[in-house]
């Protein structure tokens, strides 16, 4: 099984919803990958952001639900491992 890009933009979509609101950041999907015999969807998700990492971890809590509603029922067995790549950058 794959994950579509159509989809791909759904998910992209459900992490920035949740990461990005209220502070400055670019985000975007580097990698997704299923594993059916594990039944793990492993999304590998790049932040760029001048914000304080702390700031970014208040965030995080919740991503994962708000990524399984993303998934939707197609995927519902699937569970989501999201592993953050986070890059600091300073306001120019």
């Amino acid at each position: 099984m794959r994950i579509d890009r159509e989809f791909e933009i759904t998910i992209e979509n459900a992490i920035r919803e949740r990461l990005s609101n209220g502070i400055d950041a670019i985000i975007s999907i580097e990698k997704i990958s299923v594993c059916e015999t594990t039944s793990e969807i492993t999304i590998q998700v790049k932040i760029e952001t001048s914000a304080k990492p702390e700031d970014i971890a208040e965030r995080y809590f919740g991503l994962t639900r708000k990524v399984r509603e993303a998934l939707g029922d197609r995927w519902r067995d699937f569970f989501p491992i999201i592993t953050p790549n986070i890059e600091q950058r300073v306001h120019a």
